[in-house]
């Protein structure tokens, strides 16, 4: 594997960083200390990079990016403004499901919108009682007529408050198990369903919700893919998503070490800056290793996926490592910054509470761990 990146894709990184540096880094802390959430007016400035349809084909209105390119995007767009990410990832994911999935008609209908930003999309497959193990989905959805008729609860949906369309996977027969779950289109302005905020620790402007259908009528024709196949859908995805975490880690953590660079070069005790400290040099050395490993990772996940290749192994330990990690290294630049970094006056804290989700998000560390044991030993500890 080539570990160096193209002369396109180092070109396409340090535009996206000057970019976001000069557009949109100036808006954080305004949006993430009020808890005001992402515009639209912001995401639609990322459209001209193909933050959103990036990875699909030109001939379907996207990028033909590789998933290595689009995530080096999105390690730098991590870098600066986490919630955007969150806001931006999920409908990009939407689009390119409903690309991957969709009739013609399906395509022509949803795409334009997702693709130019005047849609934000949200998936909704987490429920109360199905998180880990999502073959329990409770959420039903009856055929009535020419409508499916969806019951049931989503919990922890990202943008599931601001979206206009997203995929809501349920659940068609019970007595055909995962064979009975479908995956469904669902329009805001067309399907009535209840969405309630939830208040969480970080990403603050990519808000959480909690998405109650009741007798929810969605038409038939938004049916996405066939019956029996919904669930296997939103799990064909979750190779890309986890090795992506690993890119996400990246931008965070070297958002710490820039931040801890800074302040040790300014911050003066005992007559002397405090980068001048052999343990504060040794914390910075730690903290660069630990995030050139993590791209590195992520780096073997995204190559074996861009050429084709099983990488369920790789892609687990990528995304399990990077959301372990980048923990350590965002305490560590809290403890660089001492009292300084328990305050809002400096952005590490956020920085910590910006990434602690991601050792649930995408499947939990304990589930990641498991799944590379299955796939070393061959032997499953779900079932």
């Amino acid at each position: 594997m080539d570990l160096d990146l193209s002369e396109e894709q180092q070109m396409i990184k340090e535009t996206v960083r000057r970019f976001l540096e000069k557009e949109i880094r100036p808006l954080v802390d305004e949006y993430e200390r009020s808890g005001r959430p992402v515009t639209k007016d912001i995401v639609k400035k990322l459209v001209p990079f193909g933050f959103l349809g990036g990875l699909l084909p030109e001939e379907a209105g996207g990028g033909g990016l590789s998933h290595t390119t689009y995530f080096l995007m999105i390690e730098e767009l991590s870098r600066v403004w986490p919630s955007l990410r969150a806001a931006v990832g999920i409908t990009n994911s939407v689009l390119t499901h409903i690309y991957e999935y969709g009739t013609g008609d399906q395509r022509k209908k949803f795409l334009g919108p997702l693709l130019n930003g005047d849609y934000i999309g949200f998936s909704a497959i987490t429920e109360p009682n199905a998180g880990s193990d999502t073959s329990g989905i409770e959420t039903t959805a009856v055929l009535r007529g020419d409508q499916w008729i969806l019951n049931g609860t989503k919990m922890f949906i990202t943008n599931g408050v601001e979206g206009d369309i997203g995929i809501v996977i349920a659940q068609t027969d019970r007595s055909k198990g995962i064979d009975g779950i479908g995956a469904f289109i669902v329009e805001r302005e067309k399907s009535k369903y209840e969405a309630r905020p939830i208040e969480k620790m970080g990403t603050i402007s990519c808000p959480f919700a909690e998405l109650v259908f009741e007798d929810c009528a969605v038409p038939r024709e938004n049916l996405l893919g066939g019956i029996g196949d919904g669930l296997r859908q939103g799990l064909k995805f979750l190779n890309s998503a986890r090795a992506m975490v690993a890119f996400i880690a990246a931008g965070v953590a070297q958002a710490c070490i820039d931040a801890s660079i800074e302040f040790a070069r300014s911050r003066v005790q005992f007559g002397r800056p405090i980068g001048s400290f052999q343990l504060i040099q040794a914390k910075i050395s730690d903290m660069v290793t630990l995030t050139s490993a993590m791209r590195l990772l992520g780096l073997q996940a995204s190559n074996m996926i861009d050429k084709g290749r099983p990488c369920r192994k790789e892609a687990s330990m990528a995304k399990l490592f990077a959301s372990e990690n980048v923990l350590k290294i965002a305490e560590e630049a809290m403890q660089i910054h001492g009292g300084y970094g328990y305050t809002k006056e400096f952005p590490v804290e956020r920085y910590y509470r910006d990434i602690r989700y991601f050792t649930i998000a995408e499947g939990t560390s304990e589930i990641q761990r498991l799944i590379i044991g299955r796939e070393l030993l061959g032997v499953s500890a779900f079932r």
